[in-house]
């Protein structure tokens, strides 16, 4: 009888702790995609690397659920505008709505705010996802259109392969790449060194670094660049942020590795990326401005793993399918992302804790 009372006096007159402080927010923010990659694919890497890993170590774990707008299985184009634009759409579309309106992206309004903005990817630069972040068309295949939406997009910087699309155009004769130059850039075709700091670029340029004519080579064919580069933007972005910044970094072919059913290529890519994670970590703890994301756009193959000593993969098909994908956040404003949400949650809590 005495408990009770004791015990009710407390719930009535003690003060909540809990709801004094607003969650932290950051200044920065970096998101990670690693296209195609679900939780087996994480597996696989876990039982390959020495632990803790990168993953191992971020503060905060959710699920976001993938699908589009018309399709339980998303393609790359409609899961990255759900994260950058926060709307779903139809497989294929870029930046726009599920009734083709263009849609701000985090980007856009990152940009309006003096926010630095950039991304790194291990694809060409006009592809599905980094695509999401800055161009708004009906299809994802309309790389010539998406290339020159990226010149006029003012992203500060960007790394990625495509170059063909800028100077070897079926559209027009216009040369892009000078236009990047004209418009401030100091361009970077692949034809040079892909090794150049960009760290040490004259802040008063953007910087544009294609890393492939083509399509980048794969991990496992010699590609090297990709954890080098990725902390290369970041500090080219911090030297010329003053209000922030934003941006994203792609591991693009772990997808392509899944679509072709190719274990060594998937292990090699995701490799690549967990050697980038551990740089981008290491960078991220130095600043404690500075929210790192991590997660994909989908799972690729409904893929599993098998064996009793060591893991074995398989693969049970060549296309995306419809599983819910780890978020990893850690850094300030991490807590936001615990729980299970839609992909276009991940754009309103971006927007939120950077107060765009």
């Amino acid at each position: 009888m005495i408990l009770s009372a004791v015990l009710g006096f407390w719930l009535a007159y003690a003060p909540i702790y809990f709801s004094e402080d607003p969650p932290e927010k950051p200044t920065n923010i970096i998101l990670v995609i690693c296209d195609g990659m679900g939780l087996s694919q994480i597996a696989l890497a876990e039982y390959l690397t020495r632990p803790p890993s990168s993953l191992a170590q971020m503060e905060v774990v959710g699920l976001q659920k993938t699908h589009s707008a018309n399709n339980l299985e998303t393609d790359s184009a409609a899961s990255g505008t759900a994260m950058s634009c926060g709307v779903k759409t139809f497989n294929a579309g870029l930046g726009v709505d599920a009734d083709s309106q263009a849609v701000a992206s985090i980007m856009d309004l990152a940009s309006e705010k003096g926010m630095k903005t950039g991304f790194v990817v291990t694809s060409s630069v006009v592809h599905a996802t980094p695509a999401a972040f800055y161009a708004h068309v009906y299809s994802r295949a309309a790389y010539e259109a998406i290339a020159a939406q990226l010149v006029e997009s003012g992203i500060d910087v960007f790394a990625g392969g495509g170059e063909r699309y800028f100077v070897d155009r079926y559209a027009d004769d216009t040369n892009l790449l000078q236009v990047l130059e004209d418009r401030n850039y100091v361009v970077l075709t692949s034809d040079r060194t892909v090794g150049n700091n960009l760290k040490n670029i004259d802040p008063e340029h953007k910087i544009a670094l294609f890393t492939a004519y083509e399509d980048p080579e794969r991990a496992s064919m010699g590609r090297k660049y990709f954890p080098d580069v990725a902390i290369q933007a970041i500090e080219a972005l911090e030297k010329r942020a003053d209000k922030g910044y934003f941006l994203m970094i792609e591991a693009s072919q772990i997808d392509w590795a899944a679509h072709a059913n190719s274990p060594e290529w998937l292990a090699l890519e995701m490799q690549d990326a967990y050697d980038m994670l551990d740089k981008v970590l290491e960078k991220v703890r130095e600043d404690e401005n500075t929210l790192l994301i991590v997660t994909a756009d989908h799972e690729c193959g409904y893929m599993s793993l098998t064996g009793k000593r060591s893991p074995r993969v398989k693969f049970h098909t060549k296309v995306h399918s419809s599983q819910m994908v780890p978020v990893f956040a850690t850094g300030p404003g991490a807590e936001e992302f615990l729980g299970i949400y839609e992909n276009t949650a991940i754009f309103d809590k971006m927007k939120k804790l950077l107060g765009l």
